[in-house]
């Protein structure tokens, strides 16, 4: 590099340091939209990056200089050490088995700006009112992301095409690419996962007794619950579709209980639903003949896409075995298949990816990496089951978000047995709001010190 552009980058990293700093909350306040936009990259010197990591990276930049200033106190939890220990498992891994290692080293970079916004997101939502404006601030990214989704869908069917959803007759009928609608994300696979969790956060909202229901925040709610519906459907994603169903039976019906279920909240968006479904099976040309295809094959493990990943996920276990304990290193199956590191030569060698992450995880980092990845989802999930019971007797609010939250976990978790996207940034940022929900609710059920008089 010439002494002019290593002048002119470092004068760049000052300024977006400063910026960060100066900016901060503003760009933490934008972090729920930034995320919906994982498939609007930015191009530069070959490298694909996302806004969500431009500002994660600037907020870690901000987060450091609040903690060196004494501003912040750092408080992480278990599961930034399991990710900080997952990261470190990925790197000696790819460093020791992976035939392509500055691929698996870049990819591991990748994961931690992605993995990064947790603490982030768990440092900074560190008071009720924070955690209001941007849970609503999510709300409302997931309604703009949602109906984008939907719209170019829509937009699609009718002949004119504005990108955000792939409904070409080829994609219809031979599987070459997924059909359906994608918006501003990177597949219909990660769209219908994302549309999945925010219905259910929206269901679980609606369902739930509350003290706080505005009429704006319950217009918010029930445009969120329309939009993020149809966008489920129209990603004709059926492992978010049996996800949404999973979660909503083993996690939402069974707490609501708890907090007051209200049933005949969700008839009207059950009666859009059935009506948008009843649409589409009647619907002619290739969106109704592939969903008629998709909804008779739910759970057929012999149809095409189905048929692929069975295959992908047995070879996948086949060279786990030759490294059980530490794995081959990050997104190495690619490699192996191909035979060499100049993998991506190899025509359609993006589809070569092991989509579960229990499956990935033993892949990648063997016994070791698969242990850490239970125990990290443990410490997510089993601290918001207890801050829905702590806060049903403290503060019924919080408690039904928290369950709203922890609803579009499980939800997210059951359909990325088929989709894995913790690449990408907004199921940390789910989680991360769900452990400051959990860490309210532990602070709702502490005992306020005594107060002592003094002379």
């Amino acid at each position: 590099m010439t002494a002019p552009f290593l002048a002119l980058l470092s004068l760049l990293a000052i300024t977006a340091t400063l910026a960060a700093v100066r900016w901060r909350r503003a760009l933490f306040m934008a972090l729920p939209f930034l995320v919906a936009m994982n498939g609007v990259p930015i191009r530069a010197g070959g490298l694909s990056i996302r806004l969500d990591q431009v500002a994660a990276s600037l907020l870690s930049i901000a987060l450091a200089c609040e903690l060196l200033s004494g501003k912040r106190t750092l408080r992480l939890d278990a599961t930034t050490w399991y990710l900080a220990a997952i990261l470190a498992v990925n790197v000696v891994a790819s460093a020791l088995h992976s035939p392509a290692f500055g691929y698996s080293l870049a990819q591991c970079a990748n994961l931690a700006s992605a993995w990064i916004t947790y603490p982030i997101v768990i440092m900074y939502l560190d008071s009720p009112e924070e955690l209001e404006l941007f849970f609503t601030r999510c709300m409302w990214a997931g309604f703009a992301a949602t109906t984008a989704g939907v719209a170019a869908f829509v937009l699609g069917v009718a002949g004119v095409p504005v990108g955000g959803a792939e409904v070409s007759t080829r994609a219809a009928e031979s599987f070459a690419v997924p059909y359906g609608a994608f918006g501003t994300m990177v597949e219909p696979n990660i769209f219908g996962s994302y549309a999945g969790a925010y219905l259910l956060l929206a269901t679980a909202m609606f369902m739930v007794k509350s003290a706080d229901e505005t009429p704006r925040r319950e217009r918010l709610l029930y445009a969120l619950a329309c939009s993020s519906a149809l966008a489920l459907v129209v990603s004709f994603t059926r492992s978010a579709w049996l996800a949404v169903v999973v979660a909503a039976l083993i996690v939402l019906v069974p707490s609501a209980r708890r907090l007051g279920f209200r049933a005949h909240r969700l008839i009207a968006p059950a009666i859009a639903l059935v009506v948008c479904l009843i649409v589409l099976l009647l619907l002619p040309g290739d969106a109704g003949a592939f969903f008629r295809f998709k909804a008779m094959n739910l759970v057929n493990i012999a149809s095409p896409t189905a048929a692929t990943r069975v295959v992908i996920f047995a070879l996948a276990l086949q060279q786990s075995a030759a490294h059980p304990i530490i794995g081959w290193g990050t997104f190495t199956f690619a490699a192996i298949v191909a035979e060499g590191a100049d993998f991506a030569r190899y025509e359609g060698w993006r589809n070569l990816w092991v989509g579960n992450y229990l499956l990935l995880a033993l892949h990648d980092t063997g016994v070791i990496g698969l242990g850490l990845w239970i125990g990290m989802l443990s410490s997510i999930v089993a601290p918001g089951f207890r801050a829905v019971r702590r806060l049903s007797e403290t503060n019924p609010v919080l408690a039904r978000r928290a369950l709203a939250l922890l609803a579009s976990i499980a939800s997210l978790l059951v359909a990325y047995l088929s989709t894995s996207a913790f690449t990408l940034a907004f199921f940390w940022l789910i989680a991360g709001v769900l452990a400051a929900h959990g860490r309210l609710a532990n602070r709702l059920a502490s005992p306020a010190p005594a107060v002592t008089d003094s002379e």
